[in-house]
């Protein structure tokens, strides 16, 4: 136990209990375990911070004997009133830098909007359902409200965490609405309510809303409860399509999954935990048990869970399963995200974020198995444990421990030829007799490397992805398939600079990964969702909505320009994960939607749009510009597809091939399938994803 800690406060909210009532659309039934999650939650807290009572605000509505009453008196129950009034009153305690953990365990629903000057007479309003919901002239706590509760604590400076075990109306199909497990039902709520908030003016809270959405529209996460989280971290049950489920985990007791495996995993590792580790953990576990339930993380996720101290972000890939008899995991990364069989990676403790720390280091793996959004891979190496032939027992690998990439797989080599002057002209303050050095010197390291090899003197030109030449200054030039210089290779490196052999390599290497990434699409013609899913950039012009990229024109626009509109959308009968790629001038490749988010979920038939910013980086007057948008159907992870800019140090993917004679013979597999090289999915997997872009040319303004 640790000593009192007077800067932490919880707010605790479990409804289990619904007054009697009946909508005109349907009811909000009973759940069962809202409240045993809450009381948990409070022991917990309790035991490892000793909170005393004025740090915890506590509402639940428990049922008992009597179906019209619950046992809780009426100033201890969730009413909307209530909920307003205990988030107000711990914004106002609180001091800047005070951490704040707030849980709700309950139902959540739909109702006919308030804001209709922003939603439109036919939209929806999300919200957390107070127990109250069928008395007369009770309210929700509706979506732009609760995010204006939450910006509160934000603008003071508090450290809030969030958990949302509960589900929403917009994936809760009428089917599955006899199932008491779920926490969420599946209509639209029209009853009239009361049109004003305790909140704050309804006025005050659309502002709020467009601030925090100023860059999209249409665009909130955590089953549109919420806009994209800044400044909090949030842990939400499940996708917007999906259900927050109840069981009897042990003994007789009902919790809720998420909750479960939240308290079973702090009271495993401890408070100091990182929210990822924490999350990748859980998520898991759940998505195990509840096919139908995937968990979410945003906001603030380089942090410890319940603190405010940064861990920094890390690349890896989370263990979703172990499978001993056949000696192998799966992992959460697949064909989506780039990788073949036979790709590698190495698995360690959990918890672990020093990988180059070998002591950590469990196993290497490689992928036999591949789906669109995770894969298989057995086990072809363990480290500092004494096993026999490799074969893995219980609990050596844990369900959340970190798989770090090594290599791709079957071979993504790129072709490289040195295409010199015969004889070579004099250059200005370079030693001729050196450069014959010098090129050898590139070709000796080049060897061993994932990404790129010299070709042989017996292989045509037509098998060379990259020149490498001189310029008359003395400076390499690096150029593509057609013997033209590639754009935007910015601050030449001469012949003879200090480091200028690595500087090249290094180059060749980072344009031969950016350009893979570049390719790499679903070729299945035959896959369910291709064309199913629509990019377009959209610009209005005197109040027209003009297409700019329609029948695959490259639109030209200025830096900073205005009005430009991404927009996603689905034309699938499926809700698909979305995340963007931008593939910068720079040769930089960064994850720009969702920011706080591994993916946004977009339901059939809907879609996102986003308000583009025009900028180019630093040092570039023009540039082309490469929006790549991924949509998956099941979670998986893209954070391994990242690029720093050009020159810069790439963490997370190797680059040379491993020194363990093993682990090359493992990575020595020849690509038959693919001979050009090119990133081509033709699988059973290829059903469960696609992906679209858009090409962007950039310019200075006035060039």
């Amino acid at each position: 136990m640790t000593n009192q800690t007077p800067n932490f406060y919880a707010l605790l909210i479990g409804i289990d209990f619904y007054f009697p009532h009946d909508l005109p659309e349907g009811r909000y039934k009973n759940l069962r375990g809202c409240v045993r999650d809450i009381n948990h939650v409070e022991t917990y807290l309790k035991t490892t911070f000793n909170l005393t009572p004025d740090q915890i605000i506590k509402l639940t509505a428990t049922a008992s004997e009597n179906p019209n009453q619950p046992q809780e008196a009426p100033e201890l129950l969730p009413t909307y009133e209530n909920i307003v009034a205990k988030f107000k009153e711990l914004t106002a305690k609180a001091q800047p830098q005070d951490r704040v953990y707030i849980h709700y365990s309950g139902h959540g629903g739909r109702a006919k909007t308030i804001f209709e000057s922003l939603k439109g007479f036919g939209g929806l309003d999300e919200a957390l359902v107070p127990t109250d919901i069928g008395q007369p002239n009770s309210r929700y706590l509706r979506d732009l409200e609760f995010a204006k509760l939450l910006e509160e604590m934000v603008e003071k400076e508090l450290v809030v965490t969030l958990v949302l075990d509960s589900c929403h109306s917009g994936g809760a199909t009428r089917e599955m609405s006899g199932d008491d497990r779920i926490r969420g039902e599946g209509f639209i709520d029209t009853t009239p309510r009361p049109r004003d908030s305790l909140v704050a003016p309804l006025q005050e809270l659309a502002q709020n809303w467009q601030t925090a959405t100023e860059n999209s529209r249409n665009i909130t996460v955590v089953n549109g409860l919420l806009p994209e989280p800044k400044g909090y971290t949030l842990i939400a049950a499940c996708r917007d399509h999906e259900f927050a489920y109840e069981k009897v985990f042990e003994g007789t007791e009902r919790n809720g999954a998420l909750t479960y495996f939240l308290l079973k995993a702090l009271r495993q590792h401890g408070t100091a935990i990182s929210v990822e580790d924490l999350f990748n953990k859980i998520s898991i576990q759940v998505n195990n048990e509840f096919v139908r339930q995937t968990p979410m993380l945003m906001g603030e996720t380089d942090r410890t869970f319940l603190g405010s101290q940064s861990v920094g972000a890390s690349r890896k890939v989370p263990v979703m399963k172990v499978d001993i008899k056949k000696n192998r995991v799966q992992l959460q990364m697949g064909q989506a995200s780039g990788i073949k069989k036979g790709a590698e990676f190495d698995i360690f403790k959990f918890r672990t974020r020093d990988f180059k720390d070998s002591e950590n280091r469990i196993a290497t793996v490689k992928v036999v198995e591949l789906k669109a959004a995770d894969c298989w891979a057995e086990v072809t190496a363990l480290y500092g444990i004494r096993t026999i032939n490799n074969q893995l027992t219980e609990g050596m690998i844990k369900i959340g421990s970190p798989a770090v990439y090594l290599s791709p797989g079957l071979k993504q080599i790129r072709k490289v030829r040195l295409l010199l002057p015969d004889p070579l002209p004099p250059f200005q303050g370079v030693n001729i007799a050196s450069i014959s050095t010098k090129i050898e010197e590139v070709k000796t390291q080049v060897e061993g490397h994932r990404w790129i090899e010299f070709c042989s003197e017996t292989e045509t030109d037509e098998n060379v992805d990259y020149f490498v030449s001189l310029n008359p200054e003395g400076e390499y030039w690096i150029l593509d398939a057609n013997k033209e210089p590639i754009n935007n290779l910015l601050f030449p490196i001469k012949i003879d600079e200090p480091k200028a052999t690595e500087r090249l390599i290094n180059r060749l290497i980072h344009v031969a990964r950016y350009e893979t990434i570049l390719e790499l699409d679903n070729e299945d013609a035959f896959a369910p969702l291709n064309r199913k899913l629509k990019v377009e950039l959209v610009k209005s012009v005197k109040r027209e909505q003009i297409v700019l990229n329609a029948e695959g024109k490259v639109p030209i626009l200025e830096e900073g320009e205005e009005n430009v509109t991404l927009v996603i959308r689905n034309d699938s009968h499926l809700t698909l994960n979305i995340t963007m790629l931008d593939l910068q001038e720079d040769f930089s490749i960064v994850k720009s939607y969702p920011k706080k988010a591994d993916y946004e979920c977009l339901a059939p038939e809907k879609e996102i749009n986003r308000k583009l910013n025009i900028s180019l980086p630093e040092n570039y007057q023009e540039g082309v510009e490469v929006i790549k948008v991924f949509a998956t159907v099941d979670a998986t992870n893209f954070q391994l597809l990242e690029l720093p800019a050009l020159d810069q140090p790439r963490p997370g993917v190797g680059d040379k091939k491993p020194t363990n004679a093993l682990e090359q013979l493992l990575t020595a597999v020849v690509d038959e399938e693919n001979p050009k090289r090119k990133i081509t999915v033709v699988t059973d997997a290829s059903e469960e994803w696609t992906t679209e872009k858009v090409e962007v040319v950039v310019k200075k303004s006035g060039v």
